[in-house]
């Protein structure tokens, strides 16, 4: 957890909740990859002259842990929290009620959301080939590509093991690897000219990842 001192005199900016100033906001955000953790700290500094006291913290969400501690009772305090590394990919919001003495503001509400992201990604998620000139003779379907980049969260080493389509004129060849294995770079043209009309299917990637071993992005293709 992390700890923190507030000195000074200065006035607390961030958003006020009657008497409270929260600081940096009562909203957190963090965008994680996958089996990581992520921490941040809340303050909370009351600006009135009467001392009130925070006197609890509650939550029923199991995606943050959470310390509340005391600064200058009555005055000051903060709010250390942790995501946790077991969360899966996808979003995880968790609310935190403050219990206070005031009796205009008895309970401050903070609201905390992790993102986690796949320990691989694929972006993009999908791709369009539009009015794709099949009907031109001198068009040299080689040239025509797009890219799909692979892309590790966290480590190294990153490994795609194989690329298939069920689209029999795709092509798609590994162009280029990161330093240390972080991103794959695939390209995606044609090994021959697609017949005219509208294409759909799906490119297929495996890795050596063990979170990740497959991915699917899908592709169509409009050929004129």
């Amino acid at each position: 957890m992390l700890s923190v001192l507030i000195k000074g005199d200065e006035a607390p900016q961030g958003v006020r909740m009657g008497p409270f100033v929260v600081s940096p906001s009562n909203q957190w955000l963090g965008r994680i990859p996958r089996g990581m953790s992520s921490n941040g700290l809340i303050a909370i500094t009351n600006t009135s002259a009467q001392p009130l006291k925070i006197t609890g913290a509650d939550s029923e969400g199991e995606a943050f842990t959470y310390e509340l501690q005391t600064i200058e009772e009555g005055k000051r305090y903060a709010l250390n929290f942790s995501s946790s590394v077991k969360l899966p990919a996808g979003t995880h919001r968790q609310a935190i009620k403050l219990s206070t003495e005031s009796k205009e503001t008895p309970v401050i509400e903070l609201k905390l959301e992790a993102i986690i992201s796949p320990a691989v990604t694929v972006s993009p998620a999908s791709l369009t080939f539009e009015n794709v000139p099949v009907s031109d003779p001198e068009m040299e379907i080689s040239v025509v590509s797009k890219f799909i980049w692979v892309r590790l969260g966290r480590g190294t080493g990153l490994e795609v093991t194989s690329i298939t389509s069920d689209l029999p004129f795709v092509k798609v060849k590994i162009e280029s690897i990161g330093a240390k294995g972080i991103q794959v770079l695939l390209r995606v043209g044609f090994s021959e000219k697609p017949p005219k009309g509208t294409h759909t299917g799906k490119i297929k990637l495996t890795t050596n990842n063990p979170d990740v071993k497959e991915a699917e992005v899908p592709i169509t293709i409009t050929a004129k």
